[in-house]
């Protein structure tokens, strides 16, 4: 079974977000709510994948992301969040995120991006 890192400012987003993980049979082994509590908790947990919002108090999650990478360059993260900007998704992209999932989705389009990310 995957374990997932959910980050998000949003206790209520993290929260329907793990709702959905578990319901498509992923096990959410931690949550953050900014940048830097999302380093410390993948460091602590080594999770599958980390979905990511852009976000966040004080550091953005491009910089989380691109610490995650730093840590771990085979890091799975999947950006989820309600930014609609093209910039945004190509620099996401570019520090090796696998997908961009706006805000707001259904379970079929999680599950769809989860499974292509993890191959």
């Amino acid at each position: 079974m995957p374990k997932a890192l959910i980050v998000d400012d949003s206790p209520l987003m993290r929260a329907m977000i793990r709702s959905m993980l578990e319901e498509i049979g992923h096990e959410v082994v931690g949550e953050a709510g900014d940048a830097q509590e999302a380093l410390n908790q993948y460091r602590a947990l080594h999770p599958d994948f980390v979905t990511m919002d852009l976000i966040l108090p004080g550091d953005s999650g491009l910089v989380a992301i691109k610490n995650i990478r730093q840590d771990n360059p085979q890091a799975c993260v999947l950006v989820v969040t309600a930014t609609g900007q093209d910039q945004i998704d190509k620099q996401a992209m570019g520090l090796g995120a696998k997908c961009v999932l706006r805000k707001p989705f259904e379970l079929q389009e999680l599950k769809t991006a989860v499974n292509n990310a993890l191959g």
